[in-house]
């Protein structure tokens, strides 16, 4: 598939897509649109097990498009606000897991983006950071909500309110992203990290993911019984037979995803 801001490359059983609206792959509802159709493709595509999300260039996404903002009123900012959560919302809520390949600087909305990923792998020379402030303005796409998912409170409010960009190496030690690899080599670091997840079963990944990201939005007693409930349905599913007897005889299981 190629978008005029999106193109999706195979990797066998993963979906490379990388975002190119240069120069530096700002932000604006048709591209947030075009984003969500390739999500879309993927979810659709049965044999694919993974999708990575990267950009094209010297940058992720290096926030929203400033052009765009001068053309918008409160009511456009909110119509905006409101398609580009819902792009986040189809990655977030994707049936396979979605790493965000951190190629370049992640500002403003390239930070929202990369938190609706399910993790994060970056290129040692990016910055990154939550740079509405600097604007004016504040996160308009779940930015305010999300960051607290994935930092403390201090760190999340400090980095909020001071719109500092850092480092790569300050993002993973705060834990924003999951590792970080040489410049120029982050899509096969990621491709590394998904011929792994692509070999485990199909069905457990994909269920493995709702338990976790429904952990995120309820409470701890909700999320036990929803474990619950998913673990006690793969029991139902070809591929846990497929598991437990290659187990036991010693071999690598054939997962057929059903």
């Amino acid at each position: 598939m190629i978008d005029q801001y999106v193109s999706v490359k195979r990797c066998g059983e993963t979906a490379v897509v990388t975002i190119d609206n240069p120069p530096v792959n700002a932000l604006h509802p048709d591209v947030a649109d075009a984003i969500a159709r390739a999500a879309g493709e993927v979810e659709k595509d049965r044999t694919y097990r993974s999708m990575i999300l990267t950009g094209l260039g010297k940058c992720f996404v290096a926030g929203g498009d400033i052009r765009y903002f001068t053309s918008i009123d409160r009511a456009g900012a909110a119509r905006m606000a409101l398609r580009v959560q819902a792009m986040q919302e189809k990655l977030f809520s994707l049936r396979v897991p979605v790493i965000a390949a951190l190629n370049g600087h992640a500002l403003g909305g390239g930070l929202e983006l990369m938190l609706a990923c399910d993790f994060a792998i970056a290129e040692e020379h990016i910055k990154i950071g939550v740079t509405e402030v600097q604007l004016g303005l504040i996160p308009g796409a779940g930015g305010t909500q999300m960051l607290f998912t994935a930092l403390p409170s201090g760190t999340a409010k400090r980095l909020l309110f001071t719109g500092d960009r850092i480092s790569a190496e300050e993002a993973q030690r705060i834990g924003l992203v999951d590792s970080v690899c040489p410049s120029g080599t982050v899509v096969e670091a990621a491709l590394e990290v998904t011929e792994r997840i692509n070999k485990a079963g199909p069905l457990a990944v994909e269920a493995a993911k709702r338990s976790a990201n429904h952990r995120l939005r309820h409470s701890l007693d909700e999320g036990h019984r929803r474990e619950v409930d998913i673990f006690s349905a793969l029991f139902d599913t070809d591929d846990h037979r497929e598991g437990i007897t290659a187990f036991l005889e010693g071999r690598a299981p054939e997962y057929q995803g059903r």
